[in-house]
């Protein structure tokens, strides 16, 4: 798998979202959502690499021992390496192109696995979080932050289906879930119960710092390297994404869990 993401474009979103970084949050919810989290001579898997960006941070930031990174996407894989190379953590960081599926690893070869915005792109989170915990030690932690959706009366499919159908432009598909169906998944994995981080109110506030710098003056780099066509799009993509958030109809969620042990 590859995506539609040129040097130009590449260089437009790290210019969004930070150097190394091709999703929202970037450096600013690394530090949130690892905050009290220990990661000194830890080993980590990281799901869905991107351009290096948290793996950067997970091993040169926070302390991880050794990162493993892994993304669906060869052209992201190959981008990420560069990033990690130019942090000077090739000795500490490696990249590997995966496919859909059963993860590529022995049992209990991590002490935590990573995931951040990117399980909303997978359908199956029960086959997912089952291969986490396979893979990781027992006590081991997952560290995962992602968008859900509310259930029952305050559920909106109305207020995000625009920012599903912008982002197909850019080769994405989302599977949004209810907190409930993460929780469930978990439970079934053998991790325990997550410690549950409402993220929205920070998230908006990304999201509306992120609509006012593409619609603003220095959004000329990604512009060029989209063309108009997509550069409207773009910009729709961010302004229904703030809508979706602002509206209630998706929240964004920091989930913390540890796989059991037999003592538990």
């Amino acid at each position: 798998m590859t995506t539609q993401y040129s040097t130009g474009v590449v260089e437009g979103m790290q210019a969004l979202y930070g150097k190394g970084f091709l999703s929202p949050g970037g450096a600013e919810e690394m530090a949130v959502l690892l905050d009290g989290v220990d990661l000194a001579g830890r080993t980590v898997l990281d799901i869905g690499c991107g351009l290096g960006g948290a793996a950067v941070m997970l091993a040169g930031t926070f302390g991880a021992r050794y990162v493993t990174s892994i993304d669906v996407a060869g052209d992201l894989v190959q981008r990420a390496r560069e990033t990690i190379s130019e942090a000077g953590l090739s000795g500490k960081v490696e990249t590997r192109h995966v496919t859909p599926g059963p993860l590529p690893f022995d049992d209990v070869s991590f002490d935590t696995v990573f995931a951040k915005d990117v399980v909303c792109h997978i359908p199956d989170k029960a086959a997912l979080f089952g291969e986490v915990a396979r893979v990781m030690v027992p006590g081991g932690q997952v560290i995962c932050a992602d968008f859900t959706v509310p259930s029952g009366p305050d559920a909106a499919p109305h207020l995000y289906k625009g920012w599903i159908d912008a982002m197909k432009a850019y080769g994405l598909t989302f599977h949004f879930e209810r907190l409930a169906v993460y929780e469930e998944a978990f439970g079934r994995a053998g991790l325990g119960a997550p410690c549950v981080k409402d993220d929205t109110a920070r998230s908006l506030e990304a999201a509306r710092r992120e609509v006012a710098w593409v619609r603003g003056p220095n959004a000329g780099l990604l512009r060029e390297a989209l063309g108009e066509e997509m550069f409207a799009r773009r910009i729709d993509a961010s302004m229904r994404r703030l809508d979706a958030l602002a509206g209630g109809g998706i929240h964004h969620t920091h989930l913390l869990a540890r796989r059991l042990t037999q003592a538990d």
